[in-house]
């Protein structure tokens, strides 16, 4: 992959420089102002298939992708960032208070960065009479999750950008942002299965043919993408070096308040996922697991996680590639990302949990890719990428 890029630097270098806004917060990274030397920059599309519509055949299911190739690439292979529901790319390229990007500063770091926009959002095509309608955006933005019970030491999340009011440019920018970024709500309204399903099948297909394209990556995935992960890591194992789930969708099979209640349906049939994962022994519904059981809470302030009562199945690809799990101390996920972590570990993945206050990053919220010290968290896991040679 590396060499792949000698010969576009040695024909041509792009230097660009990044000035911060006039209200760039002041609590980001100094190197942020320096010039940034790119060798190679682009955007192309990737996966999709053809599909008729009443006014002719279209390619749905495509994926936008913008990568860029820094002057001088230190690290062997690339990270591609997947965004969240809700949201696109553009959330990794920079923040909403006009600070930089986790792929910005990967960037700087010495990676080549890769960032899509999941099929049928941002700059991917979305063709209702394929996908479904989208779901009309919501005048204003929700109340930050991270309010809804957050642990007591960390009940005023402290590093939100801007001041999260109506009429403050980070608020309006996320705002906007969401207008084009709905997810899909495909098939009917009550088989959020279907949906889920669907939503996941164009990403991993879309993801794999990412893979097959650019070679061994890296995976960073963000809230909604974090099932996608696991499959594009299912589909294509050889060329997932390592996965960084930023709170990843959960927990293993039932939904956790604010997202689910008590007697609810089980939403993930394969645990960490909506549909099958290569396991073994092989599970192709929810009841070859066998009995699943709940158990207690570690304290009040978390979810008592559902597991598999017997042996646990073996994820025969995962396995292979290491993950870390981040998670948010003032975030809602807080309560029960620990329970994804362990599903990973029982299956056979080398997996790190790392509840972000345990490491000095205290207060944030379920936005912490953007939130202002998000360069701090992002030399945290360059250093984990360090570690272990990528």
């Amino acid at each position: 992959m590396k060499a792949r890029f000698l010969s576009a630097l040695a024909l041509a270098t792009a230097v660009v420089s990044l000035c911060p806004t006039a209200w760039a917060s002041e609590g980001e990274s100094a190197a942020s102002r320096a010039p940034l030397v790119i060798a190679k920059q682009g955007n192309f599309y990737v996966g999709g298939r053809e599909a008729a519509t009443p006014s002719g055949p279209v390619i749905s299911g495509a994926m936008y992708v913008e990568f860029q190739i820094p002057a001088e690439q230190k690290h062997p292979y690339p990270l591609v960032f997947f965004h969240g529901g809700a949201s696109s790319g553009a959330s990794f390229w920079s923040t909403p208070d006009g600070r930089e990007g986790w792929a910005t500063m990967f960037l700087r770091k010495g990676y080549a960065v890769y960032v899509v926009d999941r099929p049928t959002l941002g700059r991917s095509p979305h063709y209702e009479v394929v996908d479904g309608a989208k779901l009309m955006p919501p005048t204003s933005l929700p109340k930050r999750e991270g309010e809804a019970a957050p642990p007591p030491a960390t009940s005023q999340p402290a590093h939100l950008p801007g001041t999260n009011q109506p009429g403050d440019p980070a608020y309006e920018h996320m705002r906007r942002a969401r207008q084009s970024s709905i997810e899909v709500p495909f098939g009917a309204p009550d088989d959020a299965l279907a949906t889920s399903i669907y939503v996941d099948r164009l990403d991993r297909e879309a993801g794999a043919a990412l893979l097959d394209r650019i070679g061994p990556a890296i995976l960073v995935t963000h809230s909604r993408a974090g099932t996608s992960g696991w499959q594009i890591a299912d589909a294509r194992p050889d060329l997932v070096k390592a996965i960084i789930a930023a709170e990843p969708n959960g927990p293993p099979f039932y939904n956790a308040p604010p997202m689910g209640a008590p007697g609810d349906p089980v939403v993930r049939p394969f645990g960490i996922t909506y549909e099958g994962l290569q396991f073994d022994p092989p599970v192709s519904r929810l009841r070859d697991f066998g009995p699943i059981e709940q158990q207690p809470p570690q304290d009040a302030h978390k979810v008592g996680c559902w597991t598999v009562k017997g042996e646990m199945p073996r994820l025969v690809n995962l396995a292979r590639v290491p993950v870390m799990v981040l998670v948010g101390g003032a975030s809602y996920h807080s309560s029960y990302d620990h329970c994804t972590a362990q599903f990973l570990e029982r299956a056979g993945v080398p997996v790190d949990l790392v509840p972000l206050d345990e490491h000095g990053f205290v207060g944030n919220t379920h936005g912490f890719p953007t939130e202002t010290n998000n360069h701090l968290i992002a030399d945290f896991i360059a250093r984990w990428l360090a570690e272990r040679d990528f």
